[in-house]
């Protein structure tokens, strides 16, 4: 329930209609013509409400059998025409002597929803996993309601899901990294070996929104936070602890962590010895890197997640300061489009098809 709040407030707390339709829209300039002039023909059974609510159940995405807060039984679905999907959950007992109902979408990412569920199930599935951006998606849409004969969604709809989703992905991520750091899988001699570096979101000359990174070399796990305008060490360092495992067995210093960075005043050895961390720091104005001692595999990662994240390129501070009097958390805001890439990347490295990405994104979407 507390991840359903963060989620409600990410969303909800926006005002301009028109601010998120010039920057969390893509340019339809760089869609491709024919993709949306391409007409698909959809299989009207598969969007009747039934099939979708059932497809949702199996999926978890909506809670099967939830259970009575009153009797502590399990609650029976039925069908009720006053709710938007037709369906609600009801108990009803005489012992104690009760009737209560609840909402199918309760504690789902699709419980602020107020469009039908076959609409945000296309969205989710045919759209959001898929990397199309708003304007195709909207396009498709309009064309499956079309071919339904029963009306289509808004723009403002689409940016407020895409939005819900990738926050659903935000904190998801974050509690997994939390409880599976980096360098528990090391390399054939034993030394877990991870790659450090930032590099900026957006900003001008005095302002500048800035993430970290953290990657393993062996199995190219990464981490990736926005950090704001604080690369302090102060701020880095405790991201570092509770990211990467020291590997400090019986205090063998060959065995321990190595970490590779840049000669950025933050990254000092002397702290990162403290933490039982080995720190190589390679001076790029010097040279690149050579054998072991290198940042190319963090540099890689950057020119993706800047790609897959792209709506950072469309994102100014003005846009940031309107965010904010608008009570949005930015860092939030920030670390869900970084979430979503990294999401991307995985779907990308394991060379998903459609339907494996669909399910991989179901995962994230589970109700505990």
């Amino acid at each position: 329930m507390e991840d359903n709040n963060e989620i409600n407030d990410m969303v909800n707390n926006f005002n301009s209609e028109s601010n998120y339709e010039q920057n969390e829209e893509e340019e339809e300039d760089n869609i491709n013509m024919n993709q949306i002039n391409q007409i698909f023909h959809y299989n009207p059974a598969e969007y009747e409400n039934d099939y979708i609510i059932n497809k949702l159940f199996e999926m978890q995405i909506l809670k099967k059998e939830p259970i009575c807060e009153k009797c502590g039984g399990k609650m029976k679905l039925e069908n009720d025409n006053q709710y938007l999907d037709k369906k609600v959950w009801r108990c009803r007992s005489k012992n104690p002597k009760h009737d209560v109902k609840r909402n199918i979408r309760v504690n789902s990412v699709y419980e602020i929803f107020n469009v039908p569920l076959f609409i945000l199930y296309f969205l989710t599935f045919e759209c959001f996993s898929l990397n199309k951006k708003i304007n195709k998606s909207l396009i498709d849409i309009k064309d499956l309601c079309s071919q339904l004969g029963k009306p289509a969604t808004t723009k403002r709809v689409i940016i407020k899901l895409f939005r819900a989703l990738r926050e659903k992905l935000r904190i998801f991520m974050h509690k997994d990294w939390s409880n599976n750091p980096l360098g528990s899988e090391p390399a054939e001699n034993g030394v877990p070996r991870i790659e450090i570096d930032e590099s900026e979101i957006i900003g001008n000359q005095n302002n500048k929104i800035w993430m970290f990174s953290l990657i393993d070399r062996v199995d190219k796990e990464a981490r990736v936070f926005c950090v704001m305008n604080d690369r302090t060490n102060e701020n880095l360092l405790p991201i570092i602890e509770r990211t990467v495992l020291t590997n400090d067995i019986g205090n063998n210093w060959n065995l321990k962590t190595r970490i590779y960075s840049d000669c950025y005043a933050s990254y000092q050895p002397n702290d990162f010895e403290e933490r039982g961390y080995i720190l190589h720091r390679v001076n790029h104005s010097v040279w690149f890197g050579q054998g072991l001692f290198h940042t190319n595999t963090v540099e890689g990662l950057w020119s993706k997640i800047k790609r897959l994240s792209n709506n950072f390129s469309g994102i100014t501070m003005n846009y940031v300061n309107e965010l904010q009097n608008e009570e949005i958390n930015i860092k939030n805001y920030f670390d869900g489009w970084i979430c979503y890439s990294l999401f991307q990347r995985h779907i990308e490295k394991n060379h998903f098809a459609t339907t494996e990405s669909k399910i991989y994104l179901s995962d994230f979407l589970k109700i505990n």
